[in-house]
């Protein structure tokens, strides 16, 4: 969405197809950003893997597909390179922690080698009320892929069980979505 110009940023969910409350989020988010005015460009990914979703699975071929971004032809590290190719700015990794689970709360990762993914979890947990946390050691991670590669990037969490969903989990990641949206500068709902 928007006049391909910068800033250009992307938001990917469906990472994992059983974690539903960012899916249906993005999914309204391009409903709303219909017609609206938008300063840049907007890449949204409602459906990282779309046969994982339809089948609410996790697992991408016998491993977690955010363990494996860094490593060619997996589907994270196809959209870690659209991300390089289209000059991506900022990016953002929607997901939900099931309770009892890492991090089984509601909060913002960033990676801690670059002080702008700081920034940009600090502005979305600001707006938001959800605690910072520093992502896990895993090299494979879409937010530390991105990271790495020059794109600031984070993941925001909302707490659900997998294959479940309510209101509240849905408007939380609506509301991470957003405000990423504004810290870009390139959309803002007021």
């Amino acid at each position: 969405m928007g006049d391909g110009s910068q800033p250009r940023v992307m938001l990917v969910a469906g990472v994992h197809g059983a974690e539903l409350p960012s899916q249906i989020a993005a999914t309204n988010l391009i409903n709303h950003l219909k017609g609206k005015k938008i300063k840049g460009t907007i890449y949204i990914i409602p459906f990282a893997i779309p046969h994982n979703t339809a089948s609410s699975v996790r697992i991408n071929n016998g491993t977690d597909p955010d363990r494996v971004a860094h490593e060619n032809g997996t589907p994270l590290n196809n959209i870690n390179k659209v991300s390089v190719n289209s000059n991506i700015t900022l990016l953002a990794d929607f997901h939900s922690a099931q309770p009892n689970d890492i991090p089984g709360r509601n909060c913002i990762l960033y990676y801690p080698k670059n002080p702008k993914s700081n920034e940009l979890a600090g502005y979305i947990g600001n707006k938001t009320g959800s605690p910072l946390m520093e992502v896990g050691p895993y090299p494979g991670v879409l937010s530390t892929v991105s990271n790495r590669n020059g794109i600031p990037s984070v993941v925001c969490e909302v707490l659900s069980p997998h294959n479940k969903t309510d209101q509240s989990s849905i408007d939380l990641s609506y509301q991470y979505m957003l405000a990423f949206l504004e810290y870009s500068g390139v959309y803002n709902n007021n």
